[in-house]
């Protein structure tokens, strides 16, 4: 059941991260400052592509997201699941 749970809120975020890569806009270059403050956001904002498998499916899904997008996601899914191994009782 925990299973599931993590699995939807990790797929819940990859769908959302895919939506909001779709955007698209950029300002123009005349609204930019220095070409090093370009290519600093640049790095900042470049995309990891990591291809998942989706438990319960022969297919696999492409997710997106910035390093920190990744990193908050591995620490939620720490979180989530050190919260699930406390809650539960020692002897079964």
């Amino acid at each position: 059941m925990k299973l599931k749970m993590i699995f939807c809120v990790l797929l819940g975020m990859g769908l959302l991260a895919g939506c909001a890569s779709g955007t698209g806009e950029k300002a123009p270059a005349a609204n930019q400052g220095g070409s090093a403050s370009n290519s600093l956001a640049a790095t900042e904002e470049e995309k990891i592509c990591k291809v998942r498998a989706i438990t319960g499916s022969r297919f696999k899904q492409k997710t997106c997201m910035t390093q920190e997008e990744w990193d908050r996601m591995a620490y939620e899914t720490k979180k989530m699941l050190e919260e699930d191994t406390r809650s539960k009782p020692t002897n079964y």
